[in-house]
Protein backbone atom coordinates (compact mmCIF):
# COMPACT_ATOMS: atom_id res chain seq x y z
CA UNK A 1 0.00 0.00 0.00
CA UNK A 2 3.34 2.43 -0.17
CA UNK A 3 2.41 3.04 -3.43
CA UNK A 4 -0.80 4.18 -3.61
CA UNK A 5 -0.48 7.62 -3.73
CA UNK A 6 2.59 7.26 -6.65
CA UNK A 7 -0.06 4.84 -8.40
CA UNK A 8 -2.65 7.98 -8.37
CA UNK A 9 -0.24 10.19 -9.15
CA UNK A 10 0.71 8.51 -12.40
CA UNK A 11 -2.72 8.15 -13.34
CA UNK A 12 -3.28 11.52 -13.12
CA UNK A 13 -0.58 12.87 -14.40
CA UNK A 14 0.98 10.20 -17.50
CA UNK A 15 -1.75 9.07 -18.86
CA UNK A 16 -2.88 10.53 -21.82
CA UNK A 17 -6.97 10.27 -21.97
CA UNK A 18 -7.79 11.88 -25.35
CA UNK A 19 -6.11 8.93 -27.24
CA UNK A 20 -7.28 5.22 -26.70
CA UNK A 21 -4.64 3.69 -27.50
CA UNK A 22 -1.98 5.93 -25.92
CA UNK A 23 -4.29 5.93 -22.58
CA UNK A 24 -4.17 2.08 -22.97
CA UNK A 25 -0.14 1.55 -22.58
CA UNK A 26 -0.08 4.25 -19.98
CA UNK A 27 -2.32 2.90 -17.88
CA UNK A 28 -0.58 -0.75 -18.45
CA UNK A 29 2.34 1.18 -17.35
CA UNK A 30 1.53 2.72 -14.59
CA UNK A 31 -0.15 -0.95 -12.90
CA UNK A 32 3.36 -2.76 -14.02
CA UNK A 33 5.07 0.32 -11.73
CA UNK A 34 2.46 -0.46 -9.17
CA UNK A 35 2.62 -3.87 -9.13
CA UNK A 36 6.25 -4.43 -9.98
CA UNK A 37 8.49 -5.68 -6.66
CA UNK A 38 9.95 -2.00 -5.35
CA UNK A 39 12.93 -2.64 -2.30
CA UNK A 40 11.03 -1.43 0.79
CA UNK A 41 10.72 1.98 2.44
CA UNK A 42 12.82 1.49 5.31
CA UNK A 43 16.62 0.97 4.63
CA UNK A 44 18.01 -3.06 4.71
CA UNK A 45 19.00 -3.49 8.55
CA UNK A 46 22.13 -5.27 7.80
CA UNK A 47 25.25 -3.44 6.76
CA UNK A 48 25.51 0.75 6.54
CA UNK A 49 21.90 0.56 6.62
CA UNK A 50 22.16 0.15 10.20
CA UNK A 51 22.94 3.86 10.96
CA UNK A 52 19.47 4.86 9.81
CA UNK A 53 17.80 2.94 12.70
CA UNK A 54 20.02 4.45 15.95
CA UNK A 55 18.25 7.13 17.95
CA UNK A 56 18.88 10.21 16.94
CA UNK A 57 19.96 12.84 19.56
CA UNK A 58 18.09 16.20 19.46
CA UNK A 59 20.22 18.88 18.67
CA UNK A 60 21.46 20.99 21.85
CA UNK A 61 22.96 24.77 21.66
CA UNK A 62 26.42 24.25 23.09
CA UNK A 63 25.65 27.65 25.18
CA UNK A 64 23.13 25.83 27.07
CA UNK A 65 24.56 22.66 28.45
CA UNK A 66 27.88 24.73 30.39
CA UNK A 67 28.47 22.14 32.84
CA UNK A 68 25.41 21.19 34.66
CA UNK A 69 25.30 17.67 36.53
CA UNK A 70 22.82 16.13 34.39
CA UNK A 71 24.61 16.69 31.19
CA UNK A 72 28.08 15.82 32.56
CA UNK A 73 28.90 12.20 31.17
CA UNK A 74 25.87 12.30 29.00
CA UNK A 75 27.24 11.75 26.06
CA UNK A 76 27.62 7.75 25.85
CA UNK A 77 24.33 6.51 26.98
CA UNK A 78 22.10 7.32 24.02
CA UNK A 79 24.93 6.77 21.51
CA UNK A 80 24.11 2.88 20.43
CA UNK A 81 20.86 2.90 20.85
CA UNK A 82 18.77 1.38 18.51
CA UNK A 83 15.33 1.97 17.74
CA UNK A 84 13.87 -1.59 17.94
CA UNK A 85 10.16 -1.05 16.66
CA UNK A 86 11.51 0.36 13.33
CA UNK A 87 13.95 -2.14 12.95
CA UNK A 88 11.77 -4.81 13.65
CA UNK A 89 9.35 -3.50 11.53
CA UNK A 90 12.29 -3.08 8.91
CA UNK A 91 13.43 -6.84 9.97
CA UNK A 92 10.24 -8.05 8.62
CA UNK A 93 9.52 -6.13 5.76
CA UNK A 94 13.20 -7.22 4.09
CA UNK A 95 12.25 -10.84 5.15
CA UNK A 96 8.87 -10.75 3.11
CA UNK A 97 10.52 -9.28 0.22
CA UNK A 98 13.46 -12.35 0.25
CA UNK A 99 10.37 -14.65 0.64
CA UNK A 100 8.39 -13.45 -1.92
CA UNK A 101 11.61 -13.71 -4.51
CA UNK A 102 12.54 -17.04 -3.41
CA UNK A 103 9.10 -18.55 -3.36
CA UNK A 104 6.78 -15.94 -5.90
CA UNK A 105 9.09 -14.79 -8.36
CA UNK A 106 11.71 -17.18 -8.79
CA UNK A 107 9.48 -19.99 -9.51
CA UNK A 108 7.27 -17.63 -11.58
CA UNK A 109 10.09 -16.99 -14.10
CA UNK A 110 10.72 -20.90 -14.03
CA UNK A 111 7.83 -21.68 -15.22
CA UNK A 112 6.34 -18.82 -17.40
CA UNK A 113 9.51 -16.80 -18.49
CA UNK A 114 10.08 -17.78 -22.62
CA UNK A 115 12.99 -15.43 -23.81
CA UNK A 116 13.40 -15.56 -27.27
CA UNK A 117 15.47 -18.00 -28.95
CA UNK A 118 17.97 -15.17 -30.21
CA UNK A 119 18.36 -14.10 -26.60
CA UNK A 120 19.08 -18.34 -25.82
CA UNK A 121 21.49 -18.55 -28.78
CA UNK A 122 23.28 -15.46 -28.05
CA UNK A 123 24.56 -16.07 -24.29
CA UNK A 124 22.15 -13.05 -23.05
CA UNK A 125 20.49 -16.21 -21.01
CA UNK A 126 22.87 -19.54 -19.87
CA UNK A 127 20.79 -22.24 -18.37
CA UNK A 128 23.16 -23.33 -15.48
CA UNK A 129 21.91 -26.44 -14.23
CA UNK A 130 19.12 -28.83 -15.64
CA UNK A 131 17.52 -30.53 -12.51
CA UNK A 132 16.42 -33.59 -14.79
CA UNK A 133 20.01 -33.87 -16.46
CA UNK A 134 21.12 -33.76 -12.81
CA UNK A 135 18.69 -36.71 -11.89
CA UNK A 136 20.43 -38.48 -15.17
CA UNK A 137 24.01 -38.39 -13.28
CA UNK A 138 23.34 -39.30 -9.91
CA UNK A 139 21.35 -41.99 -10.81
CA UNK A 140 24.48 -43.30 -12.30
CA UNK A 141 26.07 -43.42 -8.78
Amino acid sequence: MDRVPEFVLCLGNDVDWEDEKNCFQSISAALGIFYAMHPPMLPNPSGDGMQFYKKRKPLRNPEDEENTPENIGDDTTGENEIEQELLSEAETVWVQREWSIQHVLFPSMRLFFKPPSSMATNGTFVRVASLEKLYKIFERC
